[in-house]
């Protein structure tokens, strides 16, 4: 069991101990740290006397790890980083982003989540410059240089990492013009309603928490083509759509839109965030996929 008032000095130690790795001898890690060569010495001493384990063959003039030299200078150097990291993310509170900051999403993020999001960011640090881009196609992040993407399902392989925001769950609605005037909608008169499509839903099916399956296909079709133009139509009473609840929280909130057989939701698609940073993501877009995560937390927490 790992005491701290008991191993006062084992981080530095560590440290010391991973500088002398670092730098392959005692002298070197002296010169680097602005110790004595005999006071690192003393440092990996105190450090295998403290942990009562060998870490270092002193015998030639190469230093040479022992077994458990070689597991403990791993763990040394994460410390290490693990110290840069902290002072780095404290400086970044301190420091103010700014310049460029390109992303990309699909459409139906604009309006509920994207652009709030980036105009909170701008409120915060005037001198962001956002770039926007919505499409429903996937564009490669280097070829448009683009510093993020938002993109739903699965993703390719690829050199880019994805952190994962959130999962969709499409649900059915309709406005309240539409339901008054079209009566109660069943699983079996479905298919006599008026529905508004996405070219991307032309073979969805929805299911209830017993199984029951209700494929949302009906006689007369309205297609559109954005996730925006399909909740404009619903707004204006042309039918029912499949939606992301994500996408139409105002709206339901609002009643200017209804669920309709909310027992039925489509199976749910995980969201990502794409990017090409090796290291740690830029503060701006460090704070833009933390709200992007807390906006689908929200949702999911929210009574259906």
């Amino acid at each position: 069991m790992f005491e701290k008032n008991e191993q006062k000095g084992l981080a530095y130690q560590m440290l010391v101990f991973d500088e002398v790795i670092k730098q392959g001898s005692f002298t070197a890690a002296a010169e680097v740290l602005g110790h004595t060569k005999s006071s690192i010495s003393q440092y990996v001493s105190q450090l295998e006397s403290v942990l009562d384990v060998k870490l270092l063959n002193r015998s030639t003039r190469k230093l040479n790890l022992t077994i458990a030299g070689e597991q403990l200078a791993k763990r040394s150097h994460q410390l290490f980083e693990l110290l840069c990291l902290a002072t780095e993310e404290l400086k970044e509170h301190t420091a103010n982003p700014s310049g460029r900051i390109a992303i990309t999403a699909p459409h139906g993020f604009d309006a509920p989540l994207v652009t709030p999001l980036i105009a909170d960011l701008c409120a915060e640090f005037p001198a962001l410059v956002p770039e926007l881009l919505f499409t429903d196609m996937r564009l490669d992040l280097l070829q448009n240089k683009l510093d993020m993407a938002i993109s739903v399902g699965p993703q390719p392989d690829s050199n880019y990492h994805a952190i994962l925001l959130g999962e969709l769950d499409s649900i059915l609605v309709a406005s309240p013009k539409y339901l008054a005037a079209s009566g109660q909608t069943t699983t079996d008169n479905f298919s006599t309603q008026s529905v508004i499509t996405l070219p991307w839903q032309q073979q969805s099916v929805l299911k209830d928490l017993h199984g029951k399956q209700l494929s949302f296909n009906a006689n007369k079709q309205i297609k559109v083509n954005t996730s925006s133009s399909a909740i404009s139509s619903a707004v204006c009473g042309l039918g029912i759509t499949l939606i992301p609840s994500i996408f139409v929280q105002n709206e339901l909130n609002a009643g200017s839109l209804q669920r309709v057989l909310s027992d039925f939701e489509c199976e749910k698609r995980s969201v990502y965030a794409i990017h090409p940073y090796q290291q740690q993501l830029p503060l701006a877009l460090r704070l833009f996929v933390d709200r992007l995560k807390l906006a689908f937390k929200k949702v999911l927490k929210k009574p259906r």
